[in-house]
């Protein structure tokens, strides 16, 4: 958790929620009351085994570490009658933000938990600026998401598999922590947002840097929340040739892809890639000018 979120006053109960001026009238809509709180310092182990039993798995403690430690993150914990029922994360990037890793109890379902943590979610990345609110849903939590004013602007696939070759105009090399700029530059074109907080949470810094004419064409880095890899390019070439310097074997990689790429999603099914999970990109608030074109491999589904 954030430093500053261990101070900072909470939105308590839902009943504080419904004054959101630039949100949409759908988000007015009331719900079963469920308090929610910030993540106490000495519930940083906790809240991976919640989320674990909330459906997640044993790997969501990685995932939602950059929410937990950064101060551009947060970490939120729903309550019924003081027993911790539910969580969810932040992460916030300006004028946008993401909620990812939202769960809720299995017991303590169909009874408010998860729109209440939505709720919480989206005013506190509103309170840090966000005048757009970002997620990933499954087909169970699409429904709620609807319901709130999230509109679905897009659909991502994980595939899981060993690359093949690629043939490309472009050179290959490690990338070192001069290349940041250019890392943050292709990012900020491929997603429309400047998410530095991310990027520079990369230490040590370790991937591969695509080269057309001494220029960053693509990069493709080793991601420690959620999927193995992340790869961001500006063509199809440099984007397919990062794919399979980024996942061939010997063992099986995962890479997350927008739907819209299909120059990478073919990539990945000439390889013979296994599609093992799916999600729908959803936002509340203005349109982002985001090129899924440009990724060819998300970082989790949280933040893409």
């Amino acid at each position: 958790m954030s430093s500053s979120g261990a101070t900072r006053t909470t939105t308590r109960t839902l009943d504080r929620l419904t004054a959101l001026p630039r949100l949409p009238r759908p988000w007015l809509r009331s719900a079963a009351v469920t308090d929610v709180r910030d993540l106490r310092a000495d519930e940083a182990r906790s809240i991976g085994d919640l989320l674990s039993r909330a459906g997640f798995g044993p790997t969501v403690a990685g995932l939602i570490s950059f929410p937990r430690e950064s101060p551009d993150g947060d970490v939120l914990v729903a309550e019924r009658d003081g027993r911790a029922i539910g969580g969810v994360c932040c992460a916030s990037f300006g004028r946008t933000g993401w909620i990812g890793a939202l769960g809720v109890l299995p017991d303590a379902r169909r009874r408010g938990a998860g729109e209440a943590l939505t709720r919480a979610a989206c005013a506190r990345l509103h309170e840090r600026g966000a005048q757009t609110v970002l997620l990933f849903a499954t087909d169970m939590g699409r429904p709620l998401y609807e319901r709130l004013g999230f509109e679905i602007e897009g659909t991502v696939t994980a595939w899981r598999g060993s690359a093949g070759t690629a043939q490309a105009d472009v050179s290959l090399r490690s990338v070192r922590e001069a290349d940041r700029a250019a890392l943050r530059d292709l990012d900020s074109r491929a997603t429309g947002e400047d998410r530095a907080a991310v990027l520079g949470a990369l230490d040590p810094l370790s991937g591969v840097i695509a080269e057309r004419d001494g220029t960053a064409a693509g990069w493709a880095v080793t991601s420690p929340w959620g999927a193995g890899v992340a790869v961001c390019a500006a063509d199809d070439v440099a984007g397919s040739a990062l794919l399979a310097a980024a996942t061939g074997g010997p063992g099986s990689s995962t890479v997350v892809v927008p739907d819209a790429n299909t120059a990478g999603a073919d990539a990945l099914g000439h390889w013979g890639f296994s599609p093992t999970a799916a999600g729908a990109r959803m936002r509340l608030g203005p349109a982002v000018a985001w090129r899924p074109e440009m990724q060819f491999g998300l970082f989790n589904l949280f933040w893409g």
